[in-house]
């Protein structure tokens, strides 16, 4: 069976403010010759690829998918430097696309721009310039961001001196900050202070009082005083917070991260069906969902709920007829796939017989050669035939998500191992409803389930 290939078109920029048109504009000649329907555009807005690595770039991941479902005819860039800055990831993409047959082609124009070749080592030195170059690049601005930032909270920046003053509207609250943080010795006393300032301050104050800026230095090489900057503490004051303090800081993220990580569910609230807010305690240590809105109040903690989730999926899961499930899905695939592959086979016998006729009475076509009937129907006769594949990968993909959850009740059933509920959680559950003194889970794949209880207490640590 064919599959559709794309001549993609990715486009990256670093920051928000840069203007993608650019390369839009460099890659149009490009896409001129081509069919709109042989054409993919991925851009890729505000993404650095020296500072994140291929697998935390959603829309070069998407690439990579694409690739390795040999839908990818070519691949166009401006010019390596959009693609990879890393040469490690930079070489293991030439060797994907060597061995999908995918072209790669970059619509840079001059600047003595070498186009992507086959020649494995001449593409690793490639490589390995751009990765230098992107280095470079990002060392330099860091520095200069580091003793000149567009904007640091606590400051006002005078732009004809470039000197950094003493907000007058943040300066009170800094300065009792740094004041009360040298009097507190746990992470307990540490969110305690926190508390008192607004949520999206907490986390900043954490950097300020690891950055050397509000002392008016740059410690990345050496000691270097930052005369343009009005501190609000001394050198010997900052090191002593980063000794007293460093771990108290790491264990603080590291326990608001694990706070915010947990909000894995989208409960609905039972009353006015809105999603429900995820917030946390960082006192109490907890996270928890809740809806305040005109009604009766709705709150769960975030553990009980996932007890309460993970209890009816464990009981899911043994009343589950994964074989049921699966012979039926198989059934009805191959109704569907009999079904496309009979109309794909007949708009190829259509193709073929318009492009005899199109032959035998080329003489006829005048030079206006798109306007005629015939070409016209051989373009929507591949338009159709685009669909079906389409569709037919679609309905594919359905059959191999009802494959993987067969294979995660199986694993689950023979290993006794303890329940995936994220995994879990998204194959079985369709809806999360959460009542002052109830929830209720609406199960999907609810024709395959076996004499299942439909009400259960849950007391503490148990359902009954």
């Amino acid at each position: 069976m064919n599959t559709v290939k794309y001549h993609v078109f990715f486009r990256r920029v670093s920051t928000a403010g840069q203007d993608i048109a650019m390369q839009s504009s460099a890659d149009a000649p490009f896409r001129e010759k081509l069919l709109p329907e042989e054409i993919m555009i991925i851009d890729e807005y505000a993404i650095s690829a020296n500072k994140l690595s291929v697998h935390e770039r959603p829309e070069m991941q998407k690439v990579i998918s694409l690739i390795k479902q040999e839908r990818v005819h070519t691949l166009y860039a401006f010019d390596r430097t959009r693609l990879f800055r890393d040469s490690y990831e930079a070489q293991e993409f030439h060797d994907l696309r060597r061995k999908y047959n995918v072209n790669l082609m970059f619509t840079s124009v001059g600047n003595g721009h070498i186009q992507a070749t086959e020649d494995i080592f001449l593409e690793g030195i490639l490589n390995i310039f751009s990765d230098i170059e992107g280095k470079s690049i990002a060392r330099r601005t860091k520095e200069a961001l580091r003793r000149y930032p567009p904007k640091k909270i606590g400051y006002e920046k005078i732009k004809e001196t470039k000197h950094y003053c003493k907000d007058p509207q943040k300066k009170k609250m800094l300065e009792q900050y740094f004041s009360s943080l040298l009097e507190i010795s746990t992470i307990e006393e540490l969110t305690e202070l926190l508390s008192g300032f607004q949520k999206k301050l907490k986390l900043s104050l954490i950097d300020i009082a690891r950055d050397p800026f509000y002392a008016a230095y740059d410690l990345s090489k050496g000691e270097n005083r930052l005369h343009h900057v009005e501190p609000y503490i001394d050198l010997t004051t900052f090191n002593r917070i980063q000794e007293k303090f460093g771990t108290i800081f790491d264990s603080y993220l590291e326990r608001i991260g694990k706070l915010d990580a947990q909000n894995a569910y989208t409960p609905q609230c039972g009353y006015c069906r809105r999603p429900l807010h995820y917030r946390i305690d960082e006192i109490k240590n907890i996270g928890y969902y809740s809806c305040s809105r005109k009604h009766g109040k709705v709150f769960i903690t975030f553990t009980d709920l996932a007890k309460v989730i993970q209890l009816v999926l464990e009981e899911i899961i043994h009343h589950f007829d994964s074989k049921k499930l699966l012979n039926q899905s198989l059934l009805r695939f191959r109704e569907i796939r009999k079904k496309m592959e009979d109309e794909i086979d007949s708009i190829e016998t259509q193709l073929n017989e318009i492009m005899e006729n199109i032959i035998l009475n080329m003489d006829d076509y005048s030079n206006d050669w798109k306007k005629e009937p015939n070409y016209k129907r051989m373009a929507q006769l591949k338009h159709e035939k685009a669909f079906l594949l389409e569709e037919l990968s679609d309905k594919e993909h359905l059959l191999l998500e009802n494959k993987m959850v067969v294979e995660a009740v199986e694993d689950y059933l023979h290993s006794k191992s303890e329940v995936n509920p994220s995994l879990l959680f998204t194959m079985f559950v369709h809806k999360l409803i959460v009542y002052q003194n109830e929830v209720d889970i609406e199960v999907s794949m609810f024709d395959y389930l076996k004499d299942l209880k439909t009400d259960f207490i849950y007391k503490g640590e148990e359902i009954a």
